[in-house]
């Protein structure tokens, strides 16, 4: 069966997947002082959306995917899913199969509102955490196949509660770029509190190595360096 392909696009049509090689992912307890920046959601949406983006963990005001409110999984199916994160574009991108009746949908956003900042460009991030939500549902789903800049994770699944992972990349630092894929799947209906949740959040943002900003004393020295090129230049004229 053909798919249909549907993408809206804040700043850019092209999902452009980071390449990383050599990253090595670890699990890691819960950093003391975390932000949720940016990330992405898949969820049962019972009225409202499948899929989004998410700024500051908020998805208000952020693209989404399937917003009619008439959920379209269907149990006991594993949907594949991809969501990254661009350092050298600051691009967020979420995708998910939704199957053959709809067909695979993506989204993509370059800029975004607070509480995080407008740009994420050269930017990356010290973690990244998975959450599972299903506590007051009678819905249940999990994770599976996960795979995090290229390493294999272990699944999750809430089993009714909730369920919080933490990773953290040693080569996040030379790249800045992430890329989550795997697969979900509910094996029993969700419910109106828009449960099972999925949330991929990025957390703890810095400017990523390789895009520095230049100091004030290294601007300084610069400015004096070229008011002594110029001198010499007029007199040698």
């Amino acid at each position: 069966m053909q798919f249909r392909q549907l993408v809206v696009a804040a700043a850019s049509a092209a999902l452009v997947l980071p390449g990383i090689a050599g990253a090595q992912i670890t699990t890691t307890a819960a950093p003391g002082v975390s932000t949720n920046e940016i990330g992405a959601r898949l969820r049962w949406g019972a009225t409202g959306f499948e899929a989004g983006l998410l700024d500051g963990g908020s998805p208000a005001g952020m693209p989404n995917l399937n917003p009619g409110g008439t959920p379209i999984w269907q149990l006991d199916t594993p949907y594949s899913f991809t969501v990254s994160f661009v350092s050298a574009t600051g691009q967020l991108g979420l995708s998910v199969d939704f199957g053959g009746n709809v067909g695979s949908q993506s989204i993509f956003q370059s800029s975004f509102a607070a509480p995080g900042l407008a740009n994420y460009t050269g930017y990356g991030f010290q973690y990244l955490s998975i959450t599972g939500n299903e506590s007051g549902s009678t819905g249940r789903s999990s994770l599976s196949n996960l795979m995090i800049n290229g390493n294999s994770v272990a699944a999750l699944a809430p089993n009714g509660g909730l369920v919080q992972q933490f990773y953290t990349d040693a080569g996040v630092n030379a790249t800045g770029d992430w890329t989550i894929t795997g697969d979900l799947t509910f094996t029993s209906n969700g419910t109106a509190q828009e449960r099972p949740s999925w949330s991929f959040d990025f957390r703890n943002g810095e400017r990523a190595p390789g895009t520095p900003v230049p100091e004030p004393t290294s601007l300084a020295l610069l400015g004096i360096g070229l008011g002594g090129l110029a001198i010499a230049r007029r007199r040698r004229a």
